[in-house]
């Protein structure tokens, strides 16, 4: 199923191609992922307080860990709405198979992104890494997602594994900037229980 893991980093401000190529990619990825998830999100093979861990049993094998979101917020104009028609906000970290310690982060938002749009993840109101929409979207999981770049991942797993507390910040497209807080208790035994669970054989 899987084409080539080995893509270009995103350049957004002079690489078009390889932008669009990367979105190609992880679209393709994350339709299978975002099915995977929804399917299973009730079938966790374990938890550890705020996150559980996802073993798909059928090919292609996917392997990832999730945590749904404790708070949503929603803002329009600077002010607070009351209300929004969403699903949760569920980030994940989805393990590279036959590559250890390698992995990628994903936002599933729960509503559409605005296209092209940054999506920021701040950690412990220190750290920050950003996350992006698709640039041209078809499908329903490119739309909803949105995907931190290759060369963030690596301090993406250390922020977080440091961490107590995520807030990722959005943007709908319709505008509407929602932010959604994420515990990071159970984040690392979590990680540590995919590695030993997310075997090809």
């Amino acid at each position: 199923m899987k084409p080539s893991k080995d893509y270009v980093p995103i350049l957004y401000l002079n690489k078009l191609f390889f932008t669009l190529l990367f979105f190609v990619f992880l679209g393709y990825l994350f339709l299978v992922e975002s099915s995977l998830a929804q399917d299973n999100l009730r079938k966790a093979e374990k938890s550890f307080r705020d996150w559980s861990v996802f073993i798909s049993k059928e090919e292609p094998k996917m392997c990832f860990i999730a945590s749904q979101s404790i708070k949503g917020e929603a803002f329009r104009n600077n002010q607070k709405l009351s209300s929004v028609n969403r699903e949760k906000g569920t980030l994940y970290i989805v393990k590279i198979i036959n590559k250890d310690g390698e992995y990628e982060g994903t936002f599933y938002a729960g509503y559409p992104l605005q296209v092209g749009s940054k999506a920021i993840l701040e950690i412990d109101n220190k750290e920050k890494i950003v996350f992006f929409a698709h640039p041209s979207p078809t499908a329903k999981a490119e739309k909803d997602h949105a995907w931190a770049q290759k060369f963030d991942q690596k301090k993406l797993i250390t922020y977080l594994k440091k961490g107590s507390k995520a807030v990722m910040s959005a943007i709908s497209h319709r505008n509407t900037v929602t932010k959604d807080t994420f515990m990071l208790t159970g984040f690392s035994d979590a990680l540590s229980e995919l590695e030993k669970r997310c075997k090809l054989n």
